[in-house]
């Protein structure tokens, strides 16, 4: 058992679309960067490796956010997710292998709720929900100050909810990046676009993208509306990128209020932004670090739950 927190801890966060990185040392997240993520496994390690060649400190481990069910004592990711070719083989092991050094490895969205509960805007609540829109939507769920995980490390997976009778899911109706892909269709032009470009075409008066824009609020919310029904917390954090856009997180709570009232339920709706927003995925897997290599949760820390 460690007596004090090992450092520095390289941080990374694998996404389905970037990955990125950052070093954590004296209760600080610096050097941060990004990468986009590779095609295959091979690229994507040989890629982190030479990241932990080139930052060239005396790393004391290597925490990880990535996507899918995670089962941090076994070390591998089961089920499908947005970086499928990590899944079904001891990754932890084989990281632990390559880099030389402890790794550790948690689901995404239960990296920005250690985050959030550690030193963040979930630091004061015992029941939260938190719904982290990227790629596509992950959650997780704390209840009584404990890190749900369920039987097959599912809990929080919140893009498989099925939305509509055509068998849409939360992920493909709610995600900004699927958002941007339906933009482009509609609109039948060549070139991709991103979230923030039919955002900023929005602003412009484009009906097309306020269109594209207006549907995916309305989702969000739809589904957001409904996990707080079904769990009932005290707060509902949102997490990814898209959190850090003036008015997001505002707009949204003020429609998940109107289901509230539409649908009678006599609840209020307490929606923040993650506090750390693009840094809380790094922040918690460094948490995450500490939890398995010897640093006991601190006073209001979420603790994992027994599996």
């Amino acid at each position: 058992m460690m007596t004090q927190k090992p450092e520095p801890i390289l941080a990374i966060d694998i996404g389905g679309t970037t990955v990125k990185y950052g070093v954590w040392a004296a209760e600080n997240l610096t050097r941060k960067n990004r990468f986009n993520t590779p095609k295959t496994w091979p690229e994507l390690l040989d890629k982190l490796i030479a990241v932990k060649r080139e930052l060239a400190l005396p790393f004391a481990g290597v925490a990880v956010s990535l996507p899918g069910g995670v089962d941090t004592i076994v070390g591998k990711i089961s089920g499908t997710s947005a970086v499928d070719y990590l899944n079904g083989f001891p990754i932890k092991a084989t990281l632990r292998t390559a880099l030389g050094v402890p790794v550790s490895i948690q689901n995404d969205a239960n990296c920005a709720a250690l985050a959030e509960a550690w030193r963040g805007n979930a630091k004061d609540v015992a029941d939260a929900i938190y719904m982290i829109i990227g790629t596509g939507i992950g959650g997780a769920v704390t209840i009584n100050g404990q890190l749900m995980a369920g039987q097959d490390n599912f809990t929080g997976e919140f893009g498989y909810m099925v939305m509509n009778p055509a068998g849409e899911t939360f992920s493909q109706l709610a995600s900004p990046v699927k958002m941007a892909a339906r933009y482009q269709r509609l609109k039948e032009l060549p070139m991709a676009f991103t979230a923030q470009d039919v955002f900023d075409l929005a602003n412009n008066g484009d009906s097309i993208a306020q269109q594209c824009v207006g549907e995916m609020l309305n989702w969000l919310s739809m589904g957001a509306f409904n996990l707080y029904v079904s769990l009932n917390p005290q707060r509902l954090l949102i997490g990814g990128g898209i959190s850090a856009r003036p008015g997001f997180v505002a707009d949204l709570q003020q429609r998940i209020q109107h289901l509230m009232h539409e649908h009678k339920a006599a609840l209020t709706a307490d929606v923040r932004a993650c506090r750390f927003l693009n840094d809380a995925n790094l922040i918690g897997a460094v948490r995450q670090f500490y939890v398995e290599n010897g640093d006991e949760p601190a006073e209001g820390a979420v603790r994992l739950e027994a599996r």
